[in-house]
């Protein structure tokens, strides 16, 4: 089945070279001019797969687009595209709920390879009903759902993948470029420090949903789950 993609752009030429790209590539798009069109689309279009999502844009900019689709708990995987190099700007996405960023100018062959590196996570194939329950945290590996003492909590597919990880092998150590590679693909592996970004999320998301699971920072190496200090 093919793959939707939403573009969010406010340069229209540069909309229509990505969608003519992935449309070749065997891809549905659909496009936006900014933040404000793009959340009234995909309100109305629930099977959207991928979001490339510019930063720098009018009436509402790709941060306050992202925020918006996050507090509305819509987990879709967001890439964001911008001129901005600096690696606060750069975290700060991360940080919002961003799934992976690609600075301007790039080649639509790289814009290829991220979203296939982020959908990765999404498409696996996994065996129906695969639950994996640890403390008071259950997760379900082949809907991507995750409950904290009963309630549903909204994680982003990287946030998943990372705590799916920790929680299969309890104890066991993973340095900071292992999650990443685990979580987002070798794309991404020159970013190994923005995991620390998504556990400062996940460690949120699950605390305030009440959950007494101890995620621990091995200093020098790493994350570990469910040992005792």
């Amino acid at each position: 089945m093919k793959k939707t993609v939403m573009i969010v752009d406010d340069e229209s030429e540069l909309r229509s070279s990505i969608s003519t790209f992935l449309q070749n590539e065997g891809y549905l798009t659909l496009n936006a001019r900014n933040g404000n069109e793009a959340l009234r689309l995909i309100e109305e279009n629930k099977n959207i797969d991928i979001m490339l999502l510019d930063v720098m844009m009018p009436e509402k900019d790709g941060y306050e687009t992202l925020r918006d689709l996050r507090m509305a708990k819509n987990g879709t995987p967001v890439i964001l595209l911008t001129a901005k190099t600096d690696e606060v700007d750069k975290l700060l996405g991360l940080e919002i709920g961003a799934d992976d960023y690609i600075t301007k100018p790039f080649s639509l062959r790289e814009v290829v390879a991220r979203m296939k590196a982020v959908l990765r996570r999404t498409s696996e194939e996994q065996a129906d009903d695969e639950w994996i329950e640890q403390v008071d945290i259950k997760i379900n590996l082949s809907t991507y759902e995750v409950y904290v003492n009963g309630t549903k909590a909204n994680l982003t597919p990287t946030e998943f993948k990372v705590l799916a990880t920790l929680l299969e092998k309890p104890g066991r150590v993973y340095s900071r470029l292992q999650l990443m590679n685990i979580a987002v693909g070798e794309a991404f592996v020159n970013y190994e420090r923005s995991i620390d970004t998504h556990m400062s999320n996940l460690r949120r998301k699950l605390s305030e949903l009440g959950s007494s699971a101890s995620i621990q920072t091995v200093y020098g190496i790493g994350y570990r789950f469910g040992v005792e200090e």
